[in-house]
């Protein structure tokens, strides 16, 4: 299959990624991802975005954390499947990043519009204790999901697909496990003119 100009690029940029790695299960896995998104076998909103929070998952599970006490985190990322407003959804995710929660320990509702306040004072708890790298992980998430907030997706969706390369190099930086691609494969591009149709986020976390 021939490729563009930008489409290379991005191969390139992901097989440079994967090189500084010593694991060549990493390297397979994510090639073979970043592929397939090329050839828009997966929806770009929804498909892509379940995989991203799957990492998360990962990323939470290889860190020893108590799962039960994300859930909180896990109800407003997941919610991104099975919901049609992305507008609420992005906002959910752009709320719950630890750098901008922590900024204060007080709670202003004027500063959120999804998080209420038990919420807000359980999160700081929470996220004073965390390892960096989860921040950087639910930031890369926050951008994959608001890759093409007010806009039309084009293509095979350019956007949501650098976002992705950017998390799936956090996660290896982190020595995090990627998941395998072959579950999110199902989610076609031409579902919802490429937002993806909205399903049960059961039947892809690990956690829930």
């Amino acid at each position: 299959m021939q490729y563009g100009s930008q489409e290379e690029m991005l191969v390139n940029l992901t097989i440079l990624l994967l090189m500084m790695q010593e694991q060549v299960g990493f390297y397979l896995y994510t090639i073979h991802t970043v592929q397939d998104e090329m050839r828009n076998v997966k929806a770009v909103c929804k498909g892509r975005m379940a995989y991203g929070i799957r990492c998360f998952e990962n990323a939470l599970i290889t860190l020893n954390y108590d799962l039960s006490s994300w859930n909180i985190v896990m109800k407003y990322l997941w919610e991104f499947t099975s919901s049609n407003n992305l507008e609420d959804c992005n906002i959910a995710t752009a709320e719950l990043i630890p750098e901008g929660l922590l900024e204060s320990n007080e709670y202003d509702k004027d500063d959120f519009d999804r998080l209420t306040e038990n919420e807000f004072f359980y999160l700081y708890n929470l996220y004073e204790k965390i390892d960096e790298s989860i921040n950087t992980v639910l930031t890369d998430i926050h951008w994959l999901g608001s890759s093409h907030a007010y806009s039309c997706i084009i293509g095979y969706g350019e956007g949501s697909l650098v976002s992705l390369v950017k998390l799936i190099n956090t996660m290896i930086e982190n020595n995090f496990p990627l998941p395998e691609p072959e579950p999110f494969l199902k989610f076609s591009i031409q579902e919802n003119e490429g937002w993806g149709n909205t399903f049960d986020c059961k039947e892809l976390s690990k956690i829930l």
